[in-house]
């Protein structure tokens, strides 16, 4: 099946919707529609191993509109823009893979059928899954061009379908060499190759089940077809990514715990070094506004994995935030998080997060050339009361200490939405 132009289609399917029904409630459906917007800035600064120092400062703006509910359809549509106004061309060459993409992109353009909890989509949208997730932490959201089914018909049960023949990146680095927005396209993004490959489609199934008291089983299966080397087109066969998690809530002396178990799976029709396999284990535990977890992966000794599309399909249990991979071959990893939420405070909007990372690498480890290195993130964010509502701000620091030197990541978010 191929999908030349599914925003246009989203467009002729509105218009057949109008030719149907009578102008008066179509006109209502407009009228009542929501829509919501937001001001960005993204300031990064990077402390390299090598030496010397890179910054960058990103605006954007984002617009967002849904149709109110029309014999159970709606539309979406999402714009958002970007600009780098301060950047010169040392910045743009470092940043050209996330935040330097002048420009503006229509990245939601759907049409949406919804039938009691379940729905029907076609067109461009955001999608979360563990296996397919669109990453908005930059200025432009990740986003797919395709039909997803999202069924909630059966009891404490959730059945996830979709189909995909393109994707968006945060910026055109990968397929013009004049800079700019990210477009949708057949390259994706995988952790354990990140833009190694292009796609000619890809199909998912997700399902999710809460039917025994305090366990949630969560089973995904992705396949992308007939894959190539982006760089040089090589033909790679199918890629397959296969996901089984676990996670039971539970009280031991009146303390409630979670643990986790996770096995993911990944098969390269014709890489026998990305068909790997990882296995995790979560505890965590809450108290008032304290939250804390402990994960730990332990990855294939021979061969790397694959995590599935999208830059927020990072589903390890362990790993660091900025993105060290969990699923490079012969490397295992530890996490330990903690997180606070002030409300007991009286300070409802902050929140603290403190995370360690350990990597250890073995004799056949990818990562950090064999040797084990250590990664400490803490994130603090507070979203404004009163006369400020609607603005937040965030800011990130992650050390990295390498066996070359430490690399340093300061990272600030603010964002204001109406």
């Amino acid at each position: 099946m191929k999908m030349k132009n599914l925003g246009l289609s989203v467009l002729a399917l509105a218009t057949l919707s109008a030719n149907v029904y009578s102008a008066d409630s179509l006109t209502q459906a407009l009228k009542n529609g929501k829509f919501d917007g937001a001001f960005k800035a993204v300031v990064y600064d990077v402390d390299k191993a090598a030496g010397g120092e890179e910054s960058i400062v990103s605006l954007g703006a984002m617009l967002h509109y849904v149709t109110a509910p029309f014999y159970g359809f709606s539309i979406g549509l999402r714009a958002q823009g970007s600009a780098s106004p301060w950047a010169g061309a040392q910045e743009k060459a470092f940043y050209k893979a996330d935040l330097y993409g002048p420009g503006a992109v229509l990245e939601e353009a759907y049409l949406k059928y919804q039938f009691k909890k379940s729905s029907i989509k076609a067109g461009r949208q955001f999608i979360k899954t563990p296996l397919l997730a669109g990453n908005g932490s930059r200025i432009i959201h990740e986003s797919f061009q395709g039909y997803t089914a999202d069924i909630k018909a059966l009891p404490k049960t959730r059945i996830f379908a979709g189909y995909i023949n393109k994707y968006l990146t945060r910026t055109n680095f990968l397929t013009s060499t004049d800079q700019g927005v990210g477009t949708f396209s057949k390259n994706i993004f995988m952790y354990g190759a990140k833009y190694k490959y292009k796609m000619d489609d890809l199909w998912t199934i997700l399902v999710q089940n809460k039917s025994i008291k305090g366990l949630k089983l969560t089973g995904q299966y992705l396949v992308v077809k007939n894959a190539t080397i982006a760089k040089n087109g090589a033909a790679q066969g199918d890629i397959t990514v296969g996901l089984a998690q676990a996670e039971y809530k539970f009280k031991l002396s009146g303390v409630g715990l979670l643990a986790g178990l996770q096995y993911g799976s990944s098969n390269v029709d014709k890489d026998n070094s990305k068909s790997g396999d990882l296995l995790g284990f979560k505890l965590a535990t809450k108290y008032q506004g304290l939250a804390a977890s402990l994960g730990y992966v332990i990855g294939d000794n021979d061969k790397g994995m694959l995590s599935g599309v999208g830059i927020s399909s990072n589903w390890a249990y362990a790993g660091d935030i900025i993105g060290l991979e969990s699923y490079q071959k012969d490397v295992d990893a530890m996490s330990v998080n903690l997180k606070y939420n002030f409300k007991k405070q009286g300070m409802k909007n902050l929140m603290m997060l403190g995370r360690y990372t350990r990597y250890m690498d073995g004799s056949n480890a990818t990562l950090n050339g064999g040797s084990d290195l250590d990664a400490y993130d803490f994130v603090a964010r507070y979203a404004f009361l009163g006369s400020l509502k609607g603005l937040a701000v965030k800011v990130h620091y992650e050390n990295v200490a390498f066996d070359t030197g430490d690399v340093t990541n300061y990272r600030l978010y603010v964002d204001y939405k109406f």
